[in-house]
């Protein structure tokens, strides 16, 4: 079978999602949208991906370079047309196959199909037909004036992949000298007077695209996983959960130490995609020496009411040799729900030891493992 090179378009900022950050970092069953769509393409007949990105998000997407040899990145441009034109520059098998990297839940047979189909027919482009009924609309300032039925049978929804011979949509990308198309096969059909091969796709090859599209794939849930550790030490208050525990050591930290805290907050801030307490609060910031970690977590909330998201739950483990923690529990699931305006049968914490097994064995220090639900605000 003949080689294929695939042209990933990855290069828009998903804003229409509002998930404040781009779409293709969405969480959808522990891989992001991008990681999913990039093992659609995992195939002997397939020798390079080329991920056309958005600069803005090169230091993420320059991280699965190294997960797989057949990956190479390349900064899109203003358009969908400019960053595929600047892709093709490193296609040199004798198809591309070009494909939006929003499309993750293309079934591997439509894929074989469209590969099929462009060595049988010269192209292939994926379609579905359209199953709702049509009208075709007038409009005036943004009203509908009048409107007519389409007759559906004659209607195609148009998809990715689109297949072509690499030489030839060079020279099709080449005549369109930067004038924009929203897809492949209308500009090689513009340019070169030449009809496209159409290929039945499926439903199930979604764009997403629109926030409800989001919620479709992931249930309108985001996860995320926090860790900390923090060294004990004399003269330091032990501060767990923003509550103060008795005992004869302090956490030791650039901030009040309480690790608890730190660990939830990790874990919200993984839930959203988020950078974590490290790179938010830098313990190089002298205004945050000694800070209430109670404090830091508020300003988290807000961050999560900015992404019209809301805390649902918050489990989180801590692991101390001593003291006995069991009776102030309690009291910490109390204030860690008032903190972060949830119910508090919404926080669950538990504390156990190692059985004086390592650095917590030894009374050495604290860690806390925390697991974070997010959703919609409702």
């Amino acid at each position: 079978m003949s080689k294929f090179d695939v042209i990933l378009a990855c290069g828009g900022s998903g804003s229409r999602c509002n998930l404040g950050y781009n779409k293709l970092l969405l969480d959808i069953g522990g891989m992001t949208l991008l990681q999913k769509t990039l093992t659609l393409f995992y195939h002997e007949n397939i020798d390079k991906i080329i991920i056309a990105y958005n600069k803005d998000d090169y230091s993420i997407v320059s991280r699965y370079k190294d997960e797989h040899k057949r990956i190479v990145l390349c900064e899109g441009g203003a358009t969908r047309t400019q960053s595929i034109a600047n892709a093709l520059k490193y296609a040199d098998n004798e198809y591309v196959i070009v494909h939006d990297g929003a499309r993750a839940f293309l079934p591997r047979k439509c894929l074989e199909d469209g590969m099929r189909d462009a060595i049988e027919y010269g192209t292939s482009v994926l379609y579905t037909p359209s199953t709702d009924s049509l009208r075709e609309i007038n409009s005036e300032n943004g009203n509908i004036i009048s409107s007519r039925p389409v007759d559906r049978t004659a209607i195609v929804k148009i998809q990715t992949p689109q297949i072509f011979p690499t030489k030839v949509l060079k020279r099709a990308y080449a005549l369109a000298d930067g004038k924009d198309f929203t897809d492949d096969a209308t500009l090689y059909e513009t340019f070169l007077s030449k009809p496209v091969h159409l290929t039945l796709g499926s439903p199930a090859n979604i764009k997403v695209t629109t926030p409800e599209d989001c919620k479709a794939i992931t249930g309108g849930v985001l996860v995320g996983n926090g860790w900390d550790t923090h060294r004990l030490g004399e003269g330091r208050k032990l501060i767990l959960g923003g509550i103060d525990i008795p005992h004869t050591k302090g956490l030791i930290a650039h901030s009040d130490g309480d690790v608890l805290i730190h660990a939830i907050m990790d874990a919200i801030l993984s839930a959203m995609h988020e950078r974590d307490i490290g790179v938010l609060f830098p313990d190089t910031d002298d205004k945050y020496k000694d800070i209430s970690s109670v404090i830091l977590l508020k300003e988290v909330i807000k961050l999560v009411k900015s992404h019209s998201l809301k805390v649902r739950s918050v489990t989180a483990v801590i692991m101390a040799q001593k003291p006995k923690l069991s009776p102030y529990i309690p009291a910490i699931q109390k204030n860690l729900a008032d903190i972060m305006e949830v119910d508090e049968d919404s926080v669950s914490i538990s504390a156990t030891t190692t059985e004086k097994l390592g650095i917590v064995g030894r009374e050495e220090g604290v860690s806390v493992s925390a697991v974070a639900v997010l959703t919609d605000r409702v």
